[in-house]
């Protein structure tokens, strides 16, 4: 399986094995959230630093619950996001389609949380569906084609509100859904792990993804920090974190900025679609 049939790839080893800091990130624990360290070992992503705080360290700008979870040998960063906390928007600029994820924190300076939303073409437009603030931007893909991105099902991650769903893309309904992002493959749905994944899978990247808790009030944003196969990335969602439905998002080009990370730097974008979370 490999992304480049439908987005260019990128080599992003300089970033994955950074000297790591450390923050001290608090914030609530959403269902089935794991138990938060007070002390989370992150890696930055630039060498340009934020302000600092009182106490020396970089200032954040709200309270987020991320922790480095260890999984099959593995570390990832998860941040968890319950919605009666958080907003998540979804946001993607047909008129100037690659986005660096630093413009998109200087243009919007109060997200406590931004990634990449999802596989895109090579012309710089999302894979398949893309809702921003109630507008559909690009319509659902449910094309054949190669890649991540046609490993069917695929699916899309919604918010409604106060909730979400990650659901089979077949089975999407355009009704209440405020911000959306489509992507592929799934990595579970209804608590079955994506057919195609073979448990010690040499098919190693880095990979991101989003994924919901089975009520729908907490979303989970990981990225591996170092390479891990699909199965491996999927079992941390239903192991780890209780999740049924999640959706991997994209690969080695992908980044999870927290609140108190320094600026992303130059290999963090272009990307067509970001999705950040404020705190309310």
């Amino acid at each position: 399986m490999d992304d480049t049939s439908v987005r260019r790839s990128r080599t992003r080893s300089a970033m994955l094995f950074a000297v790591p800091v450390v923050l001290t990130l608090t914030g609530c624990i959403g269902p089935g959230a794991p138990t938060p360290a007070s002390t989370v070992t992150v890696t930055p992503t630039a060498s340009a630093a934020a302000p600092e705080g009182a106490d020396g360290g970089l200032d954040p700008i709200a309270d987020v619950d991320a922790e480095v979870i260890e999984h099959a040998d593995n570390r990832y960063l998860v941040v968890t996001l319950p919605l009666n906390d958080f907003d998540i928007s979804i946001d993607w600029d047909p008129g100037d389609p690659g986005t660096m994820l630093r413009d998109a924190l200087a243009d919007d300076p109060t997200a406590a949380v931004a990634t990449n939303a999802g596989i895109f073409t090579e012309q710089l437009v999302p894979g398949g569906l893309l809702v921003s603030d109630g507008e559909e931007l690009v319509p659902v893909n449910l094309n054949e084609g190669g890649g991540n991105f046609h490993l069917m099902p695929n699916a899309v991650f919604a918010v409604y509100g106060d909730t979400a769903a990650v659901m089979d893309s077949r089975d999407y309904v355009p009704d209440g859904v405020l911000q959306a992002t489509q992507s592929g493959p799934a990595l579970i749905l209804d608590g079955d792990i994506h057919p195609d994944f073979n448990e010690g899978s040499t098919n190693l990247a880095v990979r991101s993804g989003v994924g919901v808790s089975p009520d729908g009030e907490t979303v989970y944003l990981a990225i591996s920090r170092s390479l891990t196969n699909f199965w491996d990335f999927a079992t941390l969602y239903r192991d780890e974190l209780g999740v049924d439905d999640a959706l991997y998002l994209d690969g080695d080009i992908s980044s999870l900025w927290v609140t108190g990370m320094d600026e992303p730097g130059p290999l963090d974008g272009p990307y067509s679609g970001i999705i950040t979370a404020h705190q309310k």
